[in-house]
Parts: C-alpha cells; structure tokens; sequence
C-alpha cells in the first residue's frame, strides 16, 4: 500500500475511533453531588455553629420567663427593742416579686420568637453553603468534561500530524500544515493546565466547605438539572423560603416587645411574710415573749413614665421596621424567582441549541471536511479549520452544560431547595 494511503487509512481509522462515544466505567471513588451536600450538612463548622446558637437562645425563653428569686432578709437589734410583747431580738422577712400579669409569658414569646428566627437563619445559611457548593460541583463537571474534549483533540491531532508528515514527505502537502499541528497541540497543553488549575480552585472551594482540607477528588458524576414547571413558583418560594419565615419570627418577637413595653406601665407586686423573734421582759404584763408573725405587700410603683412612653414608642417603630422587612423580603424572593428562572431557562435553551443543532452541524461539517481532504478536494488546513470548529462546539457545549447546574443551583436557592432537580443521568 503507497505510504499516503496508508496514511489516510490511518485518519480514517483514527477518525472514526474519536467519533465513537466511549463509556467510562464508574470508579468506586466517584464523586456525586448528592454525597457532597450530606457531608455539607453534616459537616461544616459555620453550619454547626450557627444551629448551635439557635439552641442556645431556644433557652433563652426558660430564663425570661421564670419569677425572679426571691428575697431574704435578717435584721438583728444589737440594743434591745422594746414592744409590749417583749425585747425584739431579730426580724426575718422572706418577699416574693410578681411582675404584672402576662409579662412573664411575654417575655418567653419573645425570647422564642428571636431563637426560632435564629434557627431560620441557620437554614438560609445550608441554602447559601449548598449553593456554593453545588458551583464548585459544577465547575469540577466542567473542567472535567473539557479536559476530556481536549485530550480528545490531541489525540485526533497527532493522527493529523502523521498524516500531515506523510503528505509532506511525498510532496503532496504543505510543511506548514505539519508546524500548523504542532503549535495546535501546544495550545491544547497550555489549555490543560488552565483547566487543571480551575479544578484546582473548585476542589479548594468544596474543602472549604465540606471543611476537609485535605480533600482530594477522583472523577465526579455529571448529572443533568431538571427546571421545575409549575406556574406560581414565586408564591411557592414565599412560602418556603427561611429569609420569609425568619422576618416574621422578628414581627413576633417585635409585637411581644411591644406589648412588654405596654406592659411597663403597670406596676410589679410583692408579697412576702415577716417572722420577728421576741423575748420575754419583766415588765410590761403583756411582755410574754410570744413571736409575732406578718403577711406583707409591696407595689413597685412606675413613676417615670417619660422614659416608658420613649420605650414603647421605640417598640412600636422596631415592629414597623421588621413588617417594612418582611414586604422587602418577599420582594426581593420574587424577583429572585424571576432572575433564577429566566437565566435557567434561557441556559437551557442554550443546551438545547448546542445538542440539537451545534453539535450535529459540527460533525456534518467535519465529515464533509474529510470526504473533501480525503479525494483532494479541501486542503488540510481546510479540514483543520473544521475540526477546531467541531472542538470549539464541544467546549461550547460542556460550558453551557455548566451554566445550566449553575442556573439551576440558583433557582434551587432562590426556591429555598436544598439541591437543584435533577433530570435523566448525563450522557
């Protein structure tokens, strides 16, 4: 066989090869988006933390809410004192304040209005944290995906160099087309190291979150988001989103403030019980020692009620502020909604526009390069051209896969969702 045959024989066969889709088989230490959000869950500090501080205000209510202690109190006569029962040795009196009715639970409604809005902010925080690290997911997809397009080429474009030398060597092509590979297959390397370098950064921003900083990562699983259909996605997010419940925690929290600060216009009653200790005297008749015992009661009167007018008009403009954030909260939600769903659908479309035109026309347009460079037709760097065209349309493709489960990892928390829908396994 004449040596250029043999070398287009050799394209073709490489050719061909490169346009059979290879199924990889899954190594047990794959990567799934799934494992990583339960170990978001379980793991992160800046999670643990803020849940741990929601549980310490949640007792906040079973301090606020219990009668104060009560008091004691001892008084000895050095002298003696004198009464018509006898010499006064010593007085005890044990009091008990009472706050006005209601303050008490008031208080506990407050307390456990502020911890259940601490909580809610715990869970916008999984949401953000689930978000970031479904991103980096996504870009460790991405650079993947891309590094496996570009050693692809590489090697279709050292079966180009063969052939290219060979046509050179008979006198049939240019030596241009040979230097034309090499500086293509240089460009790829550097293209590597880029992506090598972003996946790099991606495993950094998981170990970060996941607070594994040694964490290493193997091959991780595409996965493909579904975008959710229903109509009243934005109501749905309002009723579902942590910021929404946790500015009407405050709302709570800030009516029972004000109804505290109604409270403090009312005064706190005492109780308690007086036992005075009582020697016998001599004189008078009356003086038989006989201790004596007293119920007694005190009012704590609120007298300054300037600077309780000025508190209860501080309560009332503080639950204003918290209904004035709550309609801004369920503003920016919707809008949110709406933002998260154009741009996921509009990157759908563009995966849609890649895998149902680009990529097709991309291969049509390459084996009609190579029925023309094949019969003599197209010059090599004609079907050059063609092929970076093709690999221009794959990487195209593989980032537009990309920006779809970012979409979708922004709808997902724009929705209050722990993770983005998932549609049929990537192929």
């Amino acid at each position: 066989m004449p040596p250029l045959a043999a070398a287009r024989l050799a394209l073709l066969l490489s050719l061909a090869l490169a346009a059979v889709p290879t199924v990889r088989a899954q190594a047990p230490d794959t990567l799934r988006l799934g494992a990583v959000l339960d170990a978001l869950y379980a793991d992160n500090p800046t999670l643990a933390a803020e849940r741990l501080d929601a549980r310490a205000l949640a007792r906040r209510g079973d301090q606020v809410g219990a009668l104060p202690d009560p008091t004691a109190s001892v008084m000895v006569a050095p002298y003696p004192i004198l009464t018509a029962r006898g010499t006064q040795r010593s007085q005890w009196r044990v009091e008990q304040m009472l706050p006005w009715p209601g303050t008490l639970g008031l208080r506990r409604d407050a307390a456990d209005a502020r911890a259940e809005a601490a909580r809610w902010g715990g869970d916008a925080t999984a949401l953000d944290l689930a978000r970031r690290a479904t991103r980096a997911y996504a870009d460790l997809v991405r650079t993947q995906e891309a590094a496996d397009v570009v050693r692809a080429f590489q090697a279709r474009l050292g079966a180009f160099a063969e052939a290219a030398a060979v046509r050179y060597e008979v006198g049939r092509g240019p030596q241009g087309a040979v230097l034309q590979v090499q500086l293509e297959r240089q460009r790829l390397d550097e293209r590597l190291i880029t992506l090598a370098r972003e996946r790099d950064a991606a495993v950094q921003t998981l170990a970060r979150v996941l607070d594994r900083p040694a964490l290493t990562v193997g091959r991780v699983v595409a996965i493909v988001p579904a975008l959710p259909e229903a109509d009243d996605l934005a109501a749905l997010a309002v009723e579902t989103r942590p910021e929404v419940a946790q500015a009407q925690a405050r709302i709570t929290a800030a009516e029972a403030d004000v109804a505290l600060a109604e409270k403090a216009f009312y005064p706190d009653l005492g109780f308690g019980v007086v036992y005075t200790d009582i020697a016998q005297a001599d004189s008078p008749p009356t003086a038989t020692g006989r201790d004596a015992l007293g119920l007694m009661a005190s009012v704590r009167i609120p007298l300054d009620r300037a600077s309780r007018r000025a508190g209860l008009d501080q309560a009332r403009l503080r639950e204003e502020a918290a209904r004035a954030r709550l309609a801004a909260t369920e503003t920016a939600v919707q809008t949110d909604v709406a933002d998260a769903l154009s741009d996921a659908r509009r990157a759908a479309e563009a995966v849609a526009l890649y895998r149902e035109t680009l990529v097709p026309q991309a291969e049509t347009t390459v084996e009609s390069a190579l029925a023309g460079y094949t019969t003599g037709a197209l010059d090599f760097l004609a079907f050059l051209d063609a092929e970076r065209a093709r690999f221009s349309v794959a990487l195209g493709f593989v980032d537009a896969r990309a920006r779809l489960l970012d979409a979708a990892a922004d709808l997902a928390r724009a929705l209050g969702a722990t993770a983005p829908l998932l549609g049929p396994p990537a192929r």
